[in-house]
């Protein structure tokens, strides 16, 4: 075999192992879905374009951050019964609340939140008080979501 043809099967295999891996780790959609029984779409074409976290801690406890654009927007419409008013969490009185004190806390800019006057948002909270909200802003094409665990 030359050389050539040598690097090239070299390269092809380095690329199918990369690929064979990022299958193996955890996608942030098995992530939601082991943490709070929530499936991603992944017919709306979901792309993440921003996340943030509060970093590793022992217990698990922080809060994430995970912004997403999509392509169709019926199957995010199909996600949840969309409630047309924000409402109270566990510790505040309206999600976008909720979700200003927990960005605040992990110092994510002004530009990467949600505007909650344009979005739906749809909340879910734990036994242990830990809480997720989503964010849909459908003139922006963004799913936002904030969860904060405790």
């Amino acid at each position: 075999m030359k050389k050539r043809e040598w690097l090239i099967v070299v390269a092809v295999l380095f690329v199918l192992a990369v690929i064979g891996v990022s299958k193996l780790l955890p996608s942030y959609s098995s992530t939601l879905e082991a943490n709070w029984g929530i499936s991603l779409p992944w017919k709306a074409r979901l792309i993440e374009i921003y996340e943030k976290d509060s970093g590793a801690s022992f217990h698990g406890d922080g809060v994430r951050y995970h912004v997403f654009s999509y392509k169709y927007e019926d199957y995010i419409d199909l996600m949840f019964a969309w409630p047309p008013t924000e409402y109270p969490t566990n510790y505040y009185a309206t999600t976008s609340e909720a979700a200003e004190a927990w960005l605040d806390e992990i110092d994510v800019p002004a530009e990467k939140r949600p505007n909650y006057e344009n979005c739906c948002s749809w909340h879910r909270s734990q036994e242990d008080n830990s809480e997720i909200i989503f964010f849909w802003d459908s003139e922006l094409n963004r799913l936002y979501i904030v969860e904060n665990f405790i």
